[in-house]
């Protein structure tokens, strides 16, 4: 479990329309919220349209949050499509302290590229993979166009980050998953155990 204190803690989720990015970032925050965190979760639409690219937002901290504007530097980046992984407005922000976990079995090459680009010398404070859409897959959480994948992240954020525990995670996927409660926090769950960082 992480510390929790005052500091200021950002995450941004990164993925494409339909793939519910939206509804990942408030399952975060409520078990967060849950966790005794202050929090604020909020979307930021671009082209409005199944397979855009989409984010969203969750801000924590141990005390009131008053700041209002859009999150500029996360502390935490989630891709839930590695295509995006490095699409420049995705990485937007990235400093050599932000965290990212990605849903891809091995580090993309394009992402790789894009981070020492992007961050010059400096590398990412940490980085994460867990293969969500194998497991999105293999419980038959899948749409017309994709498995959906965001369940899975979470459980692998909780993990990876140490801010919120397994079962807060879990309630929190299982109040707010809209259909398939059971097979949407067993992908939190086989998210939470696969996730692996990885040392670039």
């Amino acid at each position: 479990m992480g510390e929790k204190g005052s500091a200021l803690v950002e995450i941004k989720i990164a993925g494409r329309g339909g793939q519910g990015v939206v509804l990942a970032s408030k399952i975060i925050a409520a078990a967060l919220l849950e966790e005794g965190f202050w929090v604020q979760s909020f979307p930021s639409f671009g082209a409005e349209r199944r397979g855009a690219p989409v984010a969203a937002f969750v801000r924590a901290a141990g005390e009131e949050i008053t700041l209002r504007c859009a999150v500029r530097h996360p502390d935490w980046l989630l891709i839930l499509d590695p295509a995006l992984a490095a699409n420049p407005l995705v990485l937007a922000g990235v400093t050599g302290s932000t965290s990212i976990l990605v849903n891809s079995p091995r580090l993309p090459e394009a992402l790789m590229e894009a981070l020492m680009n992007a961050l010059a010398q400096a590398r990412p404070g940490r980085l994460f993979l867990v293969d969500a859409t194998s497991i999105a897959a293999g419980l038959g959480l899948v749409t017309g166009s994709f498995p959906l994948v965001n369940t899975a992240l979470t459980g692998a954020f909780a993990r990876a980050s140490g801010l919120v525990d397994r079962e807060r995670i879990l309630r929190a996927v299982g109040r707010l998953s809209p259909v398939r409660q059971a097979d949407n926090q067993a992908a939190a769950d086989q998210a939470f155990e696969a996730v692996q960082e990885v040392h670039p």
